[in-house]
């Protein structure tokens, strides 16, 4: 299932884009969406940037929503806050996590 994200919302990037002098969450306004056939993705136009007159087409995987973007922050900065020895164990955990959702939307 594709997500598709709302006109005139809000977003971030989730990847640096040094060929536009853009960071990582950087954010912006989805001015327009690209609906693309199944299997591929769909495109937007952001503006915003703080760069006035400029406006970038992206990927879907390229944004995610601000709400989004500001829980995975407030999760790394929980992260970074960890001893090593409890990060492994974090890491121990989400693999148990991800495995026991994986066999549960396989039975789906």
């Amino acid at each position: 299932m594709k997500i598709q994200h709302s006109l005139f919302s809000q977003v971030a990037l989730v990847q640096d884009l040094p060929e536009h002098n853009l960071t990582r969450g950087d954010i912006a306004t989805i001015v327009e969406h690209y609906p693309m056939p199944e299997g591929e993705e769909d495109g937007y136009s952001l503006e915003g940037f703080d760069v006035p007159q400029v406006t970038l087409e992206v990927a879907a995987s390229q944004i995610i929503p601000i709400s989004q973007w500001q829980q995975e922050e407030m999760i790394l900065r929980k992260l970074r806050q960890l001893s090593k020895s409890r990060r492994l164990q974090l890491e121990d955990y989400l693999d148990f996590l991800l495995q026991k959702e994986n066999t549960e939307n396989v039975s789906v």
